[in-house]
C-alpha cells in the first residue's frame, strides 16, 4: 500500500528531527515500511499581520509579527499499512506535538505509478564497495522484489 505522509510545523528543527526518527524506526525489523521512501520538501508558506499598540488612531504606533510554517512530504509503500499508522500517531502524541500529520493512501494512481517507476528502477542503482554490507543487500533485494511484484500487476490488468 502507498502512504503519503504530509507533515507542517512552526518549528523546522522539529520537522527534520520527526522526519530522522520516523525514517529510523521504519528501516527496523518490527516495522517493515521498505525502501519505497521519497522525500519532497514543499515551499514554507509565511504569514505576516500587525497588531496597533495604540486604540486610536497612531498608526505609527505598531507591532508586526509573523510565522512560517514548514511543510514536508513523506511518501512511501509499506506492507503492513496499519501498523504504520499505530507507529506514527503514538510517535506524534508522546514525542512530537507541533508537528501535524495527515496522511493519504494513494491506490493505483497512475502519476504516482509512473513516478515509481522511474524513481525506483533497480537498473538505476548501483551497489559500491562500501554500500556493499547486508544490509545494503537486503535493500537492493527489497527494490528488486516490489518492482517486480508492481510490474506483474500491471501487467496482470492489461
Amino acid at each position: 500500500m502507498f502512504i503519503n505522509i504530509y507533515l507542517s510545523s512552526k518549528n523546522h528543527t522539529s520537522l527534520n528531527t520527526f522526519v530522522r526518527f520516523f525514517l529510523k524506526i521504519t528501516r527496523t525489523k518490527q516495522i517493515d515500511a521498505s525502501a519505497f521512501l521519497v522525500q519532497h520538501s514543499k515551499p514554507r508558506l509565511i504569514k505576516k499581520f500587525s497588531v496597533l499598540k495604540s486604540p486610536h488612531v497612531n498608526k505609527k504606533a505598531q507591532d508586526q509579527f509573523e510565522f512560517r510554517v514548514y511543510n514536508k512530504q513523506l511518501s512511501l509503500y509499506s506492507l503492513q499499512g496499519l501498523k504504520l499508522l499505530r507507529v506514527l500517531k503514538q510517535i506524534q502524541h508522546k514525542l512530537f506535538a507541533d508537528v501535524k500529520i495527515k496522511v493519504g493512501f494513494v491506490f493505483n494512481h497512475s502519476k504516482f505509478q509512473k513516478k515509481v517507476r522511474k524513481k525506483f528502477n533497480p537498473n538505476k542503482i548501483v551497489l559500491t564497495k562500501n554500500q556493499a554490507n547486508e544490509s545494503s543487500s537486503k535493500f537492493h533485494l527489497q527494490l528488486l522484489d516490489m518492482y517486480g511484484e508492481f510490474h506483474f500487476k500491471n501487467d496482470c490488468k492489461v
